[in-house]
């Protein structure tokens, strides 16, 4: 099985990791020769790990010109040979007519924007609205930075003009992600919150919301 990725660029499509791997163990096989000889399995098998990436395209609706991307970045695109690849990818949009809209609500890994290389500490999450604004006008980098206990902000999402720009909710977002998937009984909020570790202030911030949690719980299991 192959999946066939499009370029954001050139609309080339070419042909990248598979979705799903089967991988078995490696046995001898037995050849019917008079000799019976057995075909030495391999000494190493090496599993390629598929790496599932979000992207959001927006299209003209009659020529299908690429107008905006919206890049909800993961782990893999903060670091190593991921973030080459994305660091390449955002170079070529950003010498486009594309707008781009990145997503990082990931505390760990290298933030890819050179723009972003002199954020305050209390950037947990970067959100960065990068517009077009014409050949003779270059391009805007509006830029968010979100403290974990901060509320999530409403974005513009850039358009073609004469087209204004269309207000997303992150919140909203966000929100109804979590619900559909389940996360308010799939997570367990009293284990230790996975690395990098947390700012003192969000540590403060972080025991006393899982305490409050955890006494309105048990004051819901003594009513009933």
């Amino acid at each position: 099985m192959q999946t066939v990725f499009e370029d954001a660029d050139t609309f080339k499509s070419f042909a990248i990791i598979p979705d799903v791997t089967i991988a078995r163990e490696a046995q001898a096989v037995y050849v019917a020769t008079s000799s019976d000889v057995a075909i030495t399995p391999p000494p190493m098998r090496r599993t390629l790990v598929p790496t599932k990436l979000r992207t959001v395209q927006i299209h003209l609706t009659k020529s299908k010109e690429l107008i905006t991307v919206i890049e909800i970045l993961s782990p893999y695109n903060k670091r190593g040979e991921g973030l080459d690849e994305y660091r390449h990818k955002r170079s070529r949009l950003l010498n486009s007519q594309v707008h781009l809209v990145e997503l990082d609500l990931l505390r760990g890994g290298t933030r890819p924007g050179r723009e972003l290389d002199d954020l305050p500490r209390d950037a947990d999450y970067v959100c960065v609205v990068n517009c077009y604004r014409g050949a003779n006008s270059g391009r805007d980098s509006d830029i968010w930075t979100i403290a974990l206990n901060a509320p999530l902000p409403v974005l513009p999402i850039p358009l073609r003009a004469p087209d204004a720009d269309v207000p997303f909710s992150l919140r909203a977002a966000i929100n109804a992600v979590y619900a559909r998937a389940g996360y308010a009984w799939r997570i367990n909020y009293a284990e230790s919150v996975p690395p990098p570790e947390l700012r003192a202030a969000m540590r403060a911030w972080a025991a006393e919301l899982i305490a409050n949690a955890t006494r309105d719980a048990s004051d819901v299991k003594q009513e009933k």
